[in-house]
């Protein structure tokens, strides 16, 4: 499948890369802190308006770099720890937090409005839920996980969602990244929920059984490197490269009528 060529060529990439900064003395958990930094400043750069959507863009992805290598130089440098891990899984949240906030505040505040302008209720608050079902799916698997091996799985993980706010921004397509984020990732809430409830012997079956059927279509249950994995990516990806959605604010509109405004 054309994910799991990807996945390959990125795996030896980062080991080539990996190796080098091992041996120039840099730790995993300077590219820890680095790309938290990194992500929060693309966090404020999105805030700020369109004219530093470019920069966000290149933030995002060196951030992503710094995420893919700190893991890997760990490994190949033997360099692993326990509070490594505490601290990549911290800045992973402080990183989702700027990644969400950063568009929920630009629609509060409308920086390339022509002109006084409301904010958007709607675009707001799903920034704020789409935070809410980042944060959901990694505590779904911390807190299972002390009870179960495993509990991960769902399309929507750091990657992805990573992913989609960078194609928003880079695309001028924010308003789709944020319909997206705000609705789409709850099947994977869903899906972690159904794992969690199996794998604790509580949903009757074996407790690797996947979702079949209609729920096996809303809650995904396909791995990347599959070929419905990819047709899904695509099809998120061809949303946000085409699909401008428009800035409408429904839930202001739904609400007028009760505050007069």
């Amino acid at each position: 499948m054309v994910s799991e060529h990807i996945g390959r060529f990125f795996s030896w990439l980062r080991g080539v890369i990996a190796g080098g900064l091992f041996r120039l003395g840099v730790r995993p958990n300077h590219l820890t802190v680095l790309g938290t930094g990194l992500t929060v400043g693309a966090g404020v750069a999105i805030a700020a308006g369109r004219t530093w959507w470019p920069l966000a863009t290149g933030l995002i992805v060196a951030a992503g770099a710094c995420d893919m290598l700190d893991g890997v130089l760990a490994k190949r440098g033997n360099l692993e720890s326990r509070f490594g891990a505490i601290l990549d899984s911290v800045c992973d949240r402080v990183s989702d937090a700027a990644l969400y906030l950063g568009p929920a505040a630009y629609f509060v505040v409308c920086p390339d409005a022509l002109g006084p302008a409301l904010a958007n209720l709607t675009l707001a608050l799903l920034a704020c839920l789409g935070l809410v079902w980042a944060y959901l799916t990694s505590y779904i698997r911390a807190r299972a996980e002390s009870v179960v091996p495993w509990c991960g799985g769902g399309f929507w993980q750091r990657g992805e969602r990573v992913v989609t706010v960078m194609l928003g921004v880079a695309f001028g397509h924010l308003a789709t990244a944020v319909w997206i984020l705000g609705l789409w990732p709850l099947t994977t809430v869903a899906h972690r929920i159904w794992r969690a409830r199996r794998a604790c012997g509580e949903g009757g079956g074996s407790a690797s059984a996947e979702p079949t059927g209609l729920a096996g279509l809303l809650l995904w249950r396909w791995r990347r490197g599959t070929l419905p994995f990819d047709i899904h990516a695509a099809t998120v990806i061809a949303m946000l490269v085409f699909w401008d959605i428009p800035e409408a604010d429904p839930l202001r509109d739904w609400l007028a009528p009760f505050f007069g405004a």
